[in-house]
C-alpha cells in the first residue's frame, strides 16, 4: 500500500474519489454543498499525506489502491460513511457499487446514496434539481445514450452489453456486467419519465485515453424512485458514439 493512504480521513476520499470520476473542486464543493475553501483544505491535505503536488495523481493512487489494479471489479464505498450521509442529507445511507474499466476510467457507478452527485465533467457546479441546461453536444450521441437506456429499462442485460462501445465490452464479460446492474437497476422499475438535464463534450476524462467524449444526464423519474439523475458517458470510436459508463444516483 501506498505510504500515506491510510492517513486519509474519509472526507479526503470522498474529495478524491469524486475527482476522479470527472469533478473538479468547485463542482465536488457544489455537489456536497460545502463551500470551495472546504474542498481545497482536503485536497491539500490529501496531496501532503500522500506526498503528491497534483490532486489529480492523488486521487488516481487512491483509485489504484483500491481497486486493486486495473482489472478488479467489484461493489466499493464512494466515501459514503453514515456519519457522512446523516450530516448532509436527511435519507439513509446507501450502498455505492463501482465497477472500473482496466486504465481507470469509470464504467459504472450507482450512486444511490443523496449527498453523491452522478459523475460528469463539467467545469461549472451542477443546476438545481430544478433547472434544465443544455450545453453544445452532439446530438448523435444524445440519440444513442436514449436507446441504450431502452435497452437496459427492458431488462435485456446482455443485449445492453453487447449495445454498449468495445471499451465497456472489453473491460467486462456480459455475465459480469449483468451480475453488477440487475441487482441494481431492476428494483428502480419501470421509467415514467426521462429528460436531458444536460450534455457535454470533452477530449478528456481523468483515467482515460485523449479522445472524444460525451456525457449526458438526464433527469429520470422511476417507479420506485422519482427524481433520479442517470448520466451516460459515450466515447467516440471509429466516427460512432458507443456507450462507456453508466451513473445513477
Amino acid at each position: 500500500m501506498r505510504e500515506g493512504l491510510d492517513t486519509l480521513t474519509e472526507r479526503e476520499k470522498e474529495a478524491l474519489r469524486l475527482l476522479l470520476a470527472g469533478h473538479d473542486a468547485k463542482s465536488v464543493a457544489a455537489h456536497l454543498n460545502l463551500s470551495i475553501h472546504t474542498i481545497n483544505e482536503r485536497l491539500r491535505d490529501a496531496r501532503r499525506k500522500l506526498a503528491v503536488s497534483s490532486s489529480r495523481e492523488a486521487a488516481r493512487i487512491l483509485g489504484d489502491a483500491e481497486r486493486g489494479g486495473p482489472q478488479t471489479m467489484g461493489d466499493k464505498q464512494l466515501g459514503v460513511s453514515p456519519n457522512a450521509v446523516a450530516g448532509a442529507s436527511s435519507g439513509p445511507p446507501q450502498s455505492t457499487r463501482l465497477l472500473w474499466l482496466s486504465g481507470g476510467m469509470l464504467t459504472m457507478s450507482i450512486l444511490i446514496a443523496a449527498v453523491i452527485a452522478a459523475a460528469t465533467a463539467f467545469n461549472t457546479p451542477a443546476p438545481t434539481p430544478a433547472a434544465t441546461e443544455q450545453v453544445a453536444s452532439d446530438p448523435a450521441g444524445q440519440q444513442v445514450a436514449r436507446q441504450w437506456l431502452t435497452i437496459v429499462d427492458q431488462e435485456r442485460w446482455q443485449d445492453s452489453w453487447q449495445a454498449a462501445g468495445a471499451t465497456f465490452r472489453d473491460a467486462v464479460t456480459a455475465d459480469q456486467w449483468t451480475a453488477q446492474v440487475k441487482p441494481v437497476r431492476a428494483p428502480l422499475g419501470a421509467v415514467r419519465s426521462r429528460t436531458v438535464q444536460r450534455a457535454t463534450t470533452t477530449t478528456s476524462l481523468p483515467g482515460a485515453p485523449a479522445g472524444e467524449y460525451q456525457l449526458v444526464e438526464f433527469r429520470t423519474a422511476f417507479a420506485n424512485r422519482a427524481g433520479a439523475t442517470e448520466t451516460v458517458v459515450l466515447a467516440k470510436d471509429g466516427g460512432r458514439w458507443g456507450v462507456v459508463g453508466y451513473f445513477i444516483k
